[in-house]
Protein backbone atom coordinates (compact mmCIF):
# COMPACT_ATOMS: atom_id res chain seq x y z
CA UNK A 1 0.00 0.00 0.00
CA UNK A 2 3.19 2.33 0.91
CA UNK A 3 4.77 1.65 -2.51
CA UNK A 4 1.23 2.40 -4.31
CA UNK A 5 0.62 6.42 -2.44
CA UNK A 6 3.95 6.60 -3.19
CA UNK A 7 3.24 5.57 -7.12
CA UNK A 8 0.37 8.32 -6.71
CA UNK A 9 2.58 11.10 -4.77
CA UNK A 10 5.34 10.72 -7.87
CA UNK A 11 3.26 10.06 -11.09
CA UNK A 12 -0.76 11.12 -10.08
CA UNK A 13 -0.40 15.03 -11.79
CA UNK A 14 -0.08 12.90 -14.70
CA UNK A 15 -1.80 10.42 -14.21
CA UNK A 16 -4.99 12.75 -13.66
CA UNK A 17 -4.16 15.36 -16.91
CA UNK A 18 -4.00 11.49 -18.61
CA UNK A 19 -7.49 10.59 -17.51
CA UNK A 20 -9.05 14.20 -17.36
CA UNK A 21 -7.99 14.68 -21.26
CA UNK A 22 -9.50 11.11 -22.08
CA UNK A 23 -12.63 11.86 -20.68
CA UNK A 24 -12.64 15.06 -22.82
CA UNK A 25 -12.15 14.05 -25.71
CA UNK A 26 -14.86 11.25 -25.22
CA UNK A 27 -17.08 14.03 -24.85
CA UNK A 28 -16.30 16.15 -27.49
CA UNK A 29 -16.52 12.86 -29.89
CA UNK A 30 -19.70 12.12 -28.28
CA UNK A 31 -21.77 15.43 -27.99
CA UNK A 32 -20.29 16.68 -31.36
CA UNK A 33 -20.78 15.04 -34.71
CA UNK A 34 -17.86 16.60 -36.52
CA UNK A 35 -15.28 15.76 -34.30
CA UNK A 36 -16.93 12.34 -33.55
CA UNK A 37 -16.70 11.87 -37.95
CA UNK A 38 -13.01 12.72 -37.80
CA UNK A 39 -12.40 10.85 -34.70
CA UNK A 40 -14.05 7.97 -36.81
CA UNK A 41 -12.00 8.47 -39.72
CA UNK A 42 -8.67 8.95 -37.90
CA UNK A 43 -9.32 4.72 -36.07
CA UNK A 44 -10.17 3.90 -39.15
CA UNK A 45 -7.20 4.89 -41.35
CA UNK A 46 -4.95 3.93 -38.09
CA UNK A 47 -6.63 -0.06 -37.87
CA UNK A 48 -6.00 0.23 -42.02
CA UNK A 49 -2.71 0.84 -41.62
CA UNK A 50 -1.88 -1.63 -38.30
CA UNK A 51 -3.60 -4.24 -40.98
CA UNK A 52 -1.33 -3.45 -43.29
CA UNK A 53 1.64 -3.78 -41.43
CA UNK A 54 0.66 -6.99 -39.69
CA UNK A 55 -0.30 -8.58 -43.19
CA UNK A 56 3.27 -7.30 -44.78
CA UNK A 57 5.16 -8.37 -41.96
CA UNK A 58 3.52 -12.10 -42.42
CA UNK A 59 4.01 -11.96 -46.01
CA UNK A 60 7.56 -11.11 -45.25
CA UNK A 61 8.09 -13.87 -43.00
CA UNK A 62 6.34 -16.48 -45.19
CA UNK A 63 8.17 -15.40 -48.34
CA UNK A 64 11.40 -15.75 -46.41
CA UNK A 65 10.59 -19.54 -45.53
CA UNK A 66 9.67 -20.07 -49.11
CA UNK A 67 12.82 -18.74 -50.16
CA UNK A 68 14.63 -20.61 -47.89
CA UNK A 69 12.61 -23.63 -49.08
CA UNK A 70 13.60 -23.20 -52.96
CA UNK A 71 16.71 -22.65 -52.22
CA UNK A 72 17.19 -26.25 -50.58
CA UNK A 73 15.10 -27.78 -53.78
CA UNK A 74 17.68 -25.84 -56.04
CA UNK A 75 20.92 -27.01 -53.97
CA UNK A 76 18.89 -31.03 -54.11
CA UNK A 77 18.43 -30.57 -58.03
CA UNK A 78 21.58 -28.67 -58.97
CA UNK A 79 23.48 -31.42 -57.39
CA UNK A 80 21.88 -33.85 -58.99
CA UNK A 81 22.20 -32.11 -61.98
CA UNK A 82 26.09 -31.55 -61.66
CA UNK A 83 26.04 -35.57 -60.22
CA UNK A 84 24.84 -36.59 -63.93
CA UNK A 85 26.92 -34.55 -65.81
CA UNK A 86 30.46 -36.28 -63.69
CA UNK A 87 29.18 -39.75 -63.43
CA UNK A 88 28.10 -39.25 -67.17
CA UNK A 89 32.02 -39.33 -67.96
CA UNK A 90 33.10 -42.15 -65.78
CA UNK A 91 32.06 -46.05 -65.95
CA UNK A 92 32.16 -48.89 -63.42
CA UNK A 93 35.31 -50.36 -62.49
CA UNK A 94 35.76 -54.33 -62.94
CA UNK A 95 33.62 -55.32 -59.69
CA UNK A 96 30.90 -53.59 -61.14
CA UNK A 97 30.86 -50.21 -58.87
CA UNK A 98 30.01 -47.02 -59.95
CA UNK A 99 33.12 -45.01 -59.26
CA UNK A 100 31.30 -41.59 -59.68
CA UNK A 101 30.96 -39.16 -56.80
CA UNK A 102 29.11 -35.76 -56.72
CA UNK A 103 31.71 -33.18 -57.93
CA UNK A 104 29.60 -30.20 -56.50
CA UNK A 105 28.19 -29.03 -53.59
CA UNK A 106 26.16 -25.82 -53.18
CA UNK A 107 25.83 -23.62 -49.83
CA UNK A 108 22.74 -21.19 -50.37
CA UNK A 109 23.59 -17.28 -48.93
CA UNK A 110 22.21 -13.78 -48.86
CA UNK A 111 23.56 -10.69 -50.53
CA UNK A 112 24.20 -8.26 -47.36
CA UNK A 113 25.96 -5.60 -49.56
CA UNK A 114 26.99 -5.12 -53.29
CA UNK A 115 28.58 -2.41 -55.61
CA UNK A 116 27.78 -2.20 -59.41
CA UNK A 117 28.99 1.14 -59.75
CA UNK A 118 32.84 1.03 -59.15
CA UNK A 119 35.82 -0.41 -61.45
CA UNK A 120 36.30 -3.74 -59.04
CA UNK A 121 33.43 -4.21 -57.16
CA UNK A 122 32.39 -7.12 -54.30
CA UNK A 123 29.58 -8.27 -52.69
CA UNK A 124 29.34 -9.41 -48.81
CA UNK A 125 27.36 -12.80 -47.92
CA UNK A 126 25.84 -13.65 -44.69
CA UNK A 127 27.65 -17.25 -44.82
CA UNK A 128 31.36 -17.96 -43.36
CA UNK A 129 34.40 -20.18 -42.63
CA UNK A 130 30.94 -21.65 -40.24
CA UNK A 131 28.89 -23.29 -43.64
CA UNK A 132 32.94 -24.50 -45.00
CA UNK A 133 33.09 -21.59 -47.58
CA UNK A 134 36.43 -20.29 -48.49
CA UNK A 135 38.57 -18.43 -50.84
CA UNK A 136 38.61 -19.36 -54.25
CA UNK A 137 35.00 -21.05 -54.41
CA UNK A 138 32.83 -19.68 -57.03
CA UNK A 139 29.55 -17.91 -56.20
CA UNK A 140 26.40 -18.19 -58.64
CA UNK A 141 22.48 -17.15 -58.70
CA UNK A 142 19.49 -18.56 -60.43
CA UNK A 143 20.29 -16.40 -63.57
CA UNK A 144 23.96 -16.98 -64.25
CA UNK A 145 27.24 -16.22 -62.04
CA UNK A 146 28.22 -13.40 -59.92
CA UNK A 147 31.70 -14.12 -58.59
CA UNK A 148 34.59 -15.65 -56.97
CA UNK A 149 35.02 -15.84 -52.83
CA UNK A 150 37.57 -13.82 -51.92
CA UNK A 151 38.17 -13.79 -48.46
CA UNK A 152 35.84 -15.81 -45.32
CA UNK A 153 35.67 -14.91 -41.60
CA UNK A 154 33.44 -17.29 -39.37
CA UNK A 155 29.99 -15.69 -40.12
CA UNK A 156 30.51 -13.95 -43.35
CA UNK A 157 32.52 -14.03 -47.22
CA UNK A 158 33.62 -11.10 -49.20
CA UNK A 159 32.65 -11.82 -53.13
CA UNK A 160 34.60 -10.35 -55.72
CA UNK A 161 32.21 -9.77 -58.42
CA UNK A 162 32.26 -10.69 -62.08
CA UNK A 163 32.55 -6.76 -62.65
CA UNK A 164 36.35 -6.62 -60.92
CA UNK A 165 39.07 -5.46 -63.41
CA UNK A 166 40.60 -9.12 -62.08
CA UNK A 167 37.66 -11.00 -63.06
CA UNK A 168 38.42 -13.58 -65.79
CA UNK A 169 36.27 -16.40 -66.27
CA UNK A 170 36.07 -19.41 -68.61
CA UNK A 171 33.24 -19.68 -70.50
CA UNK A 172 32.87 -21.01 -73.82
CA UNK A 173 30.00 -20.66 -77.55
CA UNK A 174 27.33 -22.98 -76.61
CA UNK A 175 26.74 -23.92 -80.65
CA UNK A 176 29.96 -24.22 -81.27
CA UNK A 177 32.20 -25.26 -77.75
CA UNK A 178 34.47 -22.48 -79.02
CA UNK A 179 36.43 -21.53 -75.69
CA UNK A 180 37.63 -18.18 -74.29
CA UNK A 181 37.67 -15.98 -71.53
CA UNK A 182 35.09 -13.63 -70.14
CA UNK A 183 36.03 -10.00 -68.76
CA UNK A 184 34.31 -6.68 -67.88
CA UNK A 185 35.79 -3.35 -69.07
CA UNK A 186 34.33 -1.22 -66.26
CA UNK A 187 31.57 0.41 -68.70
CA UNK A 188 27.78 -1.15 -68.67
CA UNK A 189 27.06 -3.59 -65.81
CA UNK A 190 25.21 -5.60 -67.85
CA UNK A 191 27.76 -6.14 -70.88
CA UNK A 192 31.67 -8.21 -70.50
CA UNK A 193 33.57 -9.05 -73.06
CA UNK A 194 34.14 -12.18 -74.62
CA UNK A 195 37.94 -12.25 -75.81
CA UNK A 196 40.44 -15.04 -77.23
CA UNK A 197 37.55 -16.37 -79.76
CA UNK A 198 39.33 -16.72 -82.92
CA UNK A 199 38.66 -15.17 -86.17
CA UNK A 200 38.48 -18.07 -87.90
CA UNK A 201 35.64 -19.36 -85.38
CA UNK A 202 31.45 -19.28 -86.67
CA UNK A 203 28.87 -18.52 -84.55
CA UNK A 204 26.05 -15.71 -84.77
CA UNK A 205 24.94 -12.68 -82.69
CA UNK A 206 22.21 -14.22 -80.22
CA UNK A 207 24.51 -17.37 -79.63
CA UNK A 208 24.33 -18.14 -75.94
CA UNK A 209 27.41 -17.97 -73.55
CA UNK A 210 27.92 -20.11 -70.90
CA UNK A 211 30.45 -21.66 -68.40
CA UNK A 212 32.78 -24.58 -69.45
CA UNK A 213 34.06 -26.42 -66.27
CA UNK A 214 38.17 -25.47 -67.30
CA UNK A 215 38.23 -23.27 -64.02
CA UNK A 216 37.07 -25.75 -61.57
CA UNK A 217 35.59 -23.05 -59.95
CA UNK A 218 32.20 -23.24 -61.62
CA UNK A 219 30.30 -26.12 -62.95
CA UNK A 220 30.01 -26.72 -66.51
CA UNK A 221 27.12 -25.30 -68.82
CA UNK A 222 25.88 -22.39 -66.42
CA UNK A 223 24.45 -19.69 -68.64
CA UNK A 224 26.11 -16.63 -68.56
CA UNK A 225 24.88 -14.47 -71.85
CA UNK A 226 24.13 -13.98 -75.02
CA UNK A 227 26.54 -12.68 -77.90
CA UNK A 228 24.88 -9.16 -78.86
CA UNK A 229 27.67 -7.65 -81.03
CA UNK A 230 30.84 -9.03 -82.69
CA UNK A 231 33.86 -6.81 -84.26
CA UNK A 232 36.50 -7.66 -86.55
CA UNK A 233 39.68 -5.46 -86.23
CA UNK A 234 41.89 -5.50 -88.58
CA UNK A 235 45.53 -6.55 -87.98
CA UNK A 236 43.97 -8.65 -84.83
CA UNK A 237 43.58 -12.50 -85.13
CA UNK A 238 40.34 -12.54 -82.58
CA UNK A 239 36.62 -11.03 -82.61
CA UNK A 240 35.81 -8.43 -80.40
CA UNK A 241 32.39 -9.66 -78.57
CA UNK A 242 30.26 -8.11 -76.34
CA UNK A 243 27.91 -9.89 -74.41
CA UNK A 244 24.81 -9.43 -72.44
CA UNK A 245 24.83 -10.73 -69.08
CA UNK A 246 21.60 -12.95 -68.05
CA UNK A 247 22.62 -11.49 -64.30
CA UNK A 248 21.28 -8.43 -63.61
CA UNK A 249 24.21 -7.78 -60.73
CA UNK A 250 22.62 -4.81 -59.89
CA UNK A 251 19.41 -6.68 -58.16
CA UNK A 252 20.92 -9.96 -57.14
CA UNK A 253 20.04 -10.94 -53.92
CA UNK A 254 20.44 -15.02 -53.49
CA UNK A 255 23.21 -16.89 -54.52
CA UNK A 256 24.63 -20.06 -53.70
CA UNK A 257 28.54 -20.80 -53.49
CA UNK A 258 29.87 -23.75 -55.01
CA UNK A 259 31.99 -25.86 -53.52
CA UNK A 260 34.58 -28.12 -56.14
CA UNK A 261 34.98 -31.62 -53.61
CA UNK A 262 37.49 -32.75 -56.27
CA UNK A 263 39.68 -29.09 -56.03
CA UNK A 264 41.94 -30.94 -53.80
CA UNK A 265 43.29 -33.06 -56.24
CA UNK A 266 43.47 -30.62 -59.52
CA UNK A 267 45.42 -28.27 -57.20
CA UNK A 268 48.04 -31.04 -56.53
CA UNK A 269 48.26 -31.49 -60.63
CA UNK A 270 49.03 -27.86 -60.94
CA UNK A 271 52.00 -27.74 -58.41
CA UNK A 272 52.98 -30.86 -59.82
CA UNK A 273 53.05 -29.47 -63.37
CA UNK A 274 55.00 -26.56 -61.93
CA UNK A 275 57.70 -28.67 -60.36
Amino acid sequence: MRGLLQLFAAYGAGMLFVLLEAVSLTLIIQYNQRQGEIATNSWGLLTAYVDRSSDWLADYWGLKNEVIKLQSKNIKLMEQLDNARYSSLNRPDSLGRDSSERLFAFTSANVISNSVLSTNNFLRLDRGSNYGIEPHMGVISSDGIVGIVRAATEHFSQVMSVLHSQSRINVSIRSTNYFGTLTWDGRDPLFMQLEAIPRHAKFVVGDTVQTNGYSQIFPSDIPVGIIRSVEEVAGNNFFNIQVELFNDLANVRYVYVVKNRMKKEHDELDRAAND
